[in-house]
C-alpha cells in the first residue's frame, strides 16, 4: 500500500542491530494497517494476541501450550523472539496483506524450543542449519499425522530468505526442509481417507429429508438450506459469507440452455467469479434461498439501519423516552441494554458487571470504546456509597458516580459488544476484493436470533447486533458437533448420532466431477481455487483402474462402449485408432480421418491415400452404425453410382471402347454401397458397432506396378475371386431401389 514501505537494511549494521531496527520498523508500522483494513482499530504491540485485532489465527502461545487451555494456563514467547515473531506478521499481514499468519507462527514457536537448546538463547541472529533441522524434528513431534509439519516447514523456509535478504542473520546460509510431502498411502489407508473426508450417504438422505419436510424454526432453516448451497456447488463453509441477497444470475450455454449461476466469491486466491449449479440443483437452490428470505429480510433492513445512523441508539420499546444526550439513570440504562436487573442486584452493579467491566476485559477493543470505559471508570465512586435509610431502615446506597451516562454513549458500548470488528462488511478486506455489506448478505441474522445455542437464558445473547447465520462454528455444531448444552439439527430431528462435515461436501462434489470426466482444471475452477485440486478427489482404486482400462490397448475392449464411439463420430470429436481397432504390442495410436461416408484408419502420416480417395474400394473404410450424417451420404452416393451405372450400361449397348470395364468398377461400387447401407440399417447390430468394408485389392502403387510389368495382375485379381461376375452383379444390381 502507499502509506505502508518495506524494512530497507542498513549494510553497516550487523545482524543484532539490523534486528533491533527491523522491530523498529514493525512497530511504526503496526499503526498504518488500521487505515488499508489490514488490521483493526485499537490493536498494540505489547497484546499477547492479535486474532481479535483482525489478525486471523494470531496468538503468540509457545511451543506446546494448547489452544484450549484457559488464559492463566497458557504459555507464551518470550522477548526477544517475542518481538521478531510480531516484526514477521507486521512483514507478512500488513506489509504483503496475507490473510493468515497462523503457520509462520508455528514455525517461530518450533525454533524458539531450538534455539534454547542448541544455542541456550532466543536470540535467532544466530540461527542456523541445525537449529532449522532441529526445529522440523519438534515439528514433527506436534504433527505426526499428515502434512501440516511439511507445510510450516515450508514457512520456515521462507523465514531464513527474508532473515538473509533484511541481513538478520550472523552468519548467512541456505537451508531447505527436509520433509518431504507424503504419499497417499497404502490402499487400506487410501480406503480409510475415502471414509473420513467424503459425507456418508445416512447423512446426505438425512439433510434431503429435512429439507424436503416442512421447517418450522429459523436454526432448522439455516442449517438446512446452508447444506443445500454447498451441496449444489463445490465451495467453503466460509464463503457463504459473501453470497448476495441478489446472487442468482441466469447465462445461456454454449447450445443456448439456460443455465443457473450464483455471484460467489472464492477463497484461497481464485477470487470474484459466478460459479455454475449442479445440473438438476436449480430447484434446491431456488427453495433454499425462498426459505432464508424470510428469516434473514429484518436483519438486513436492521444492518443498514445500524450502517446509516452510527451515532443512534438502536430503538426498541425498552428504550427511554429522552434525547440523545439526556442523562440516565441506570435503571434506565439497564432497560436501553435490554438488560435484566435481578433483585438481589442492583441497577448500577448489573450495568458495572455485565457491561463496563465485560467488555473492559476483552483482548481488543476499539479506541472509541477503550476511551469511554476510562471514562467511566475514572468517574466511578469505588466507596461502598452512603447508606439511604427510609422509615428509619436502610433502603438502598447512594454513589457520587461522577460519570454521566447518555444513549449515545450506550450506543459506543452495544456496537463495540455487537457488532463485528469489520461492520458493516460481512468479511475483512483483502487487496482487490469487492465486499459485501450485511445490508445486502443474503444469510445476515440478528445477534441471539437463533434459538436453541444455549439453555441458559442469562447467557443469551441480545439482538443488538448482526451476524452471518451459517458461520463455521455454528454449522459444524449442528452436524454433529454436539455437546451436553447443544443438539445437532440430527439429533434435533430422530436421526441419532449422525455427524457430517459441510467440508465433505465439497470433497463429495468434486469426488462425482472426477467420476464425470471433467478435467482437473476444470474442476479446480468450478470450485474456486488454484492448487491442491487432487487433494479432493476421492475415486476408489478400482474405479482409476477401469478408468485407465478403457484407453490401455491391452484391456480397451474389456471396458469399451460403443456409445461413446458414436459419440465421438456425431460430435467430430478426435477419434483414436484404439477407438475402433486393436492394437498390436508395438503399433502406434493415431488420431483417424473422418471420411464423408465413414471412418479411415489409413496412416496418412506415412503416405497419400494409395486408392486417391476411391472409398468403396479400400478395406479401410468403416462405418459406424447409428451414424445418421454419414448413412445419409452414403445413400447420395447410392443414387449417383445408380445414375452412372445406367448411364455405362447404356454406353455398353452402344459398344463404347472401355463401357464394359467402366461397368463393371461401377457396379461393384454400387454393390458394397448398398450391402454397406443395408447392413447399417439392420437393426440387430447395436448403435457404435463397425461395419468394415471389403478391399479390392488395387491401389496406385500395384496399378503401376502392373502396368510396369512388375507384378501380375492376375495375382491381384485372384484375391477377388470371391467377388461376383458381372452378369450375376447385372442381375443384383437391377434390384436396387434408390
Amino acid at each position: 500500500m502507499s502509506n505502508v514501505s518495506d524494512f530497507k537494511p542498513l549494510s553497516h549494521l550487523n545482524a543484532a542491530d539490523q534486528l533491533n531496527a527491523f522491530i523498529a520498523w514493525a512497530k511504526a508500522t503496526l499503526p498504518k494497517g488500521v487505515s488499508n483494513n489490514r488490521v483493526h482499530a485499537g490493536i498494540q504491540w505489547d497484546m499477547q494476541s492479535w486474532h481479535s485485532s483482525g489478525v486471523q489465527g494470531c496468538n503468540f502461545t509457545a511451543y506446546g501450550s494448547s489452544k484450549d487451555q484457559s488464559q492463566k494456563d497458557k504459555e507464551y514467547m518470550q522477548p526477544p523472539i517475542m518481538d521478531f515473531a510480531k516484526a514477521l506478521v507486521v512483514h507478512y499481514k500488513v506489509f504483503r496483506g496475507k490473510k493468515t499468519t497462523r503457520s509462520m507462527l508455528d514455525c517461530v514457536r518450533a525454533l524458539e524450543v531450538a534455539l534454547i537448546e542448541l544455542t541456550g538463547t532466543r536470540d535467532v541472529t544466530k540461527m542456523s542449519p541445525a537449529t532449522c533441522n532441529r526445529a522440523c524434528e519438534y515439528l514433527q513431534t506436534a504433527y505426526p499425522n499428515g502434512n501440516t509439519a511439511y507445510i510450516i516447514s515450508k514457512y520456515l523456509e521462507s523465514v531464513v530468505v527474508l532473515m538473509k535478504t533484511k541481513g538478520l542473520l550472523a552468519k548467512p546460509f541456505r537451508w531447505s526442509s527436509p520433509f518431504r510431502p507424503k504419499s497417499s498411502g497404502t490402499l487400506q489407508e487410501q480406503r480409510k481417507s475415502r471414509q473420513k473426508k467424503l459425507p456418508s450417504p445416512e447423512s446426505i438422505r438425512a439433510i434431503g429429508e429435512l429439507f424436503n419436510n416442512t421447517l418450522t424454526t429459523p436454526l432448522d432453516i439455516v442449517t438446512v438450506s446452508a447444506c443445500s448451497l454447498l451441496l449444489s456447488l463445490p465451495s467453503r463453509i466460509g464463503e457463504l459469507a459473501d453470497v448476495e441477497r441478489e446472487c442468482v444470475v441466469f447465462k445461456e450455454d454454449d447450445v443456448g440452455a439456460r443455465r443457473m449461476f450464483l455471484r460467489w466469491y472464492a477463497e484461497k486466491g481464485f477470487g470474484a467469479t459466478t460459479k455454475p449449479v449442479m445440473t438438476g440443483m436449480e430447484s434446491v437452490v431456488e427453495r433454499a434461498i425462498n426459505l432464508l428470505v424470510p428469516v434473514t429480510e429484518e436483519a438486513r433492513a436492521y444492518a443498514a439501519w445500524l450502517e446509516d445512523h452510527p451515532d443512534e441508539f438502536p430503538p426498541h420499546a425498552g428504550v427511554p423516552l429522552k434525547g440523545l444526550d439526556d442523562p440516565l439513570t441506570y435503571v434506565e440504562a439497564c432497560a436501553a441494554l435490554k438488560t435484566k436487573v435481578h433483585s438481589n442486584h442492583s441497577a448500577r452493579k448489573t450495568f458495572k458487571d455485565q457491561w463496563v467491566e465485560s467488555i473492559s476485559k476483552r483482548a481488543s477493543i476499539g479506541p472509541v470504546a477503550q476511551s469511554l470505559l476510562d471514562e467511566i471508570q475514572q468517574g466511578w465512586d469505588a466507596t461502598c456509597g452512603s447508606r439511604i435509610y427510609v422509615s428509619g431502615t436502610r433502603h438502598y446506597y447512594e454513589y457520587n458516580d461522577k460519570v454521566v451516562i447518555t444513549l449515545r454513549k450506550l450506543n459506543i458500548l452495544v456496537r463495540e459488544k455487537y457488532l463485528p470488528k469489520d461492520f458493516p462488511y460481512t468479511t475483512p478486506a483483502e487487496d482487490g476484493k469487492k465486499r459485501v455489506k450485511y445490508r445486502d448478505a443474503l444469510l445476515t441474522v440478528r445477534t441471539g436470533s437463533l434459538p436453541n445455542e444455549t439453555k441458559k437464558s442469562l447467557l443469551m445473547t441480545r439482538d443488538f447486533g448482526v451476524e452471518i447465520a451459517a458461520n463455521p462454528n455454528r454449522i459444524a455444531a449442528q452436524l454433529g458437533g454436539a455437546t451436553p448444552r447443544k443438539q445437532s439439527i440430527f439429533q434435533r430431528h430422530g436421526y441419532g448420532n449422525l455427524k457430517v462435515s459441510s467440508h465433505s461436501f465439497r470433497h463429495e462434489l468434486n469426488t462425482e466431477m472426477q467420476y464425470a470426466g471433467l478435467s482437473q482444471l476444470l474442476i479446480d475452477a468450478f470450485s474456486g481455487r488454484t492448487s491442491m485440486g487432487s487433494v479432493y478427489n476421492h475415486e476408489t482404486v478400482e474405479d482409476r483402474t477401469q478408468r485407465v482400462a478403457q484407453y490401455h490397448p491391452k484391456t480397451k475392449y474389456s471396458y469399451s462402449n460403443a456409445a461413446q464411439r458414436l459419440e465421438k463420430v456425431k460430435t467430430n470429436q478426435p477419434l483414436s485408432l484404439s477407438d475402433v481397432t486393436d492394437l498390436h504390442e508395438g503399433d502406434q495410436d493415431l488420431v483417424i480421418h473422418q471420411t464423408h461416408v465413414g471412418i479411415c484408419i489409413h496412416n496418412f502420416a506415412s503416405e497419400p491415400c494409395p486408392k486417391m480417395g476411391a472409398c468403396l474400394t479400400c478395406g479401410k473404410l468403416g462405418c459406424v452404425k447409428g451414424d445418421d450424417v454419414k448413412l445419409a451420404n452414403l445413400k447420395e452416393e447410392r443414387k449417383d453410382l445408380k445414375r452412372r451405372y445406367d448411364k455405362a450400361l447404356d454406353a455398353q449397348t452402344r459398344d463404347i471402347f472401355g463401357a464394359s470395364e467402366w461397368a463393371k468398377k461401377v457396379g461393384m461400387d454400387l454393390y458394397k454401397c448398398d450391402a454397406l447401407i443395408r447392413t447399417l440399417e439392420n437393426p440387430e447390430l447395436d448403435n457404435g458397432d463397425i461395419v468394415w468394408n471389403v478391399d479390392n485389392g488395387w491401389t496406385l502403387t500395384n496399378n503401376a506396378a502392373a502396368m510396369a510389368g512388375l507384378i501380375d495382375p492376375k495375382d491381384i485379381e485372384a484375391k477377388n475371386e470371391q467377388l461376383l461376375s458381372l452378369d450375376d452383379l447385372s442381375a443384383m444390381l437391377d434390384e436396387i431401389e434408390v
